[in-house]
């Protein structure tokens, strides 16, 4: 680093200019880690989700980002229609017209609890070690 001899009128000014550069250098490499994570996660739950008689809902599944601000991004894990329904009822089961249930299948919290463990360590060694 290069020595920078700054006024004391200036200070607050400078002092805002590092903290807007870090912020942003910060807030990019966790859309990275985001995005990736996010992309990992559908990919994951298009592997194991369950097949079905049509086979489409695998298919439909898919990520985006939502919400692109100046202090961070939204990303978001969804089933395009008109499948997005069935999620619900996968996870969770549901009652069949004769009476009994189907059985509940956790793909969806599997692919989770795999991908949030590597997304959670990403994002602590990014705010941990600036580089």
């Amino acid at each position: 680093m290069a020595k920078q001899t700054i006024k004391v009128t200036d200070l607050s000014k400078a002092i805002t200019t590092e903290l807007t550069i870090y912020h942003q250098n910060v807030t990019d490499r966790l859309d990275k880690i985001a995005d990736a994570s996010v992309k990992q996660l559908a990919q994951i739950t298009r592997k194991t989700a369950p097949t079905g008689i049509r086979g489409a809902y695998k298919k439909g599944i898919a990520s985006k980002q939502l919400v692109k601000k100046k202090t961070g991004s939204t990303y978001v894990w969804y089933v395009k229609a008109p499948n997005y329904r069935l999620t619900h009822l996968l996870v969770h089961g549901h009652a069949t017209k004769d009476g009994g249930r189907t059985r509940a299948d956790p793909f969806l919290k599997n692919a989770v609890d795999e991908v949030f463990p590597a997304y959670e360590a990403a994002v602590e060694r990014t705010l941990k070690y600036d580089k």
